[in-house]
């Protein structure tokens, strides 16, 4: 009888690859072992190119001028302009056209010129006219175009014409102590004095043709 021959198969064994959990844990453990117990991560030195950045003292107060307090206990408040001027007009109830004169020298001419601005500006009282001479500050906006109010009235229009003296007046005054009235009533006198003359002249020629 034929001898049976024996056959073997050899079965193919490949690695199972570790999952990426593993792989992560084992180089954890990697690097545990590779520092010695006991100690820590050291950190970069000053000098070693890295910037640390600068701590933050959240207790300390502010010292910017927003947030300070004045010495009243009032909010710091920027500086406001202020501006003198005419009212113009003061038709409009609680607001008063401000008209801002200066002077300057135009930039090509090098000629004094005048300026003249008209401001609207918030009038809280109502009892500014047109004439009087006000003082005017910046303020919050009242409307589109309010952006000044009326903090003083320097000097009200009537007052103003009441109390300063006539021109006629002040003229009269300078002229008699100049002596301009003597230099002006000589020739005068002269005239009167020509005239006089003339007059007698002429009668004395009539009386001299009547006799003739």
């Amino acid at each position: 009888m034929p001898e049976k021959k024996k056959t073997t198969t050899t079965r193919k064994t490949t690695a199972r690859k570790p999952a990426a959990g593993d792989v992560a844990s084992v180089g954890r453990v990697a690097l545990g072992r590779s520092r010695p117990s006991g100690t820590k991560p050291s950190r970069a030195k000053a000098g070693t190119g890295t910037r640390s950045l600068p701590s933050r003292d959240r207790g300390a107060p502010s010292t910017s001028p927003a947030a300070g307090v004045g010495a009243k206990g009032a909010p710091h408040r920027g500086r406001r302009r202020q501006k003198v001027g005419r009212v113009v007009s003061a038709k409009t109830p609680h607001t008063a056209i401000v008209q801002i004169e200066r002077q300057r020298q135009h930039p090509l001419y090098k000629k004094v010129i005048r300026v003249r601005k008209r401001v609207p500006a918030h009038d809280a009282n109502g009892d500014v006219k047109a004439g009087d001479i006000v003082r005017i500050q910046e303020s919050r906006p009242f409307s589109a175009t309010k952006r000044f109010q009326v903090i003083e009235v320097l000097s009200r229009a009537g007052e103003a014409m009441a109390a300063a003296p006539e021109v006629a007046a002040i003229e009269r005054e300078l002229e008699e102590t100049e002596g301009v009235t003597e230099l002006l009533a000589k020739p005068e006198r002269e005239d009167a004095a020509a005239s006089a003359e003339e007059a007698d002249a002429a009668d004395v020629s009539e009386r001299t043709g009547d006799d003739r």
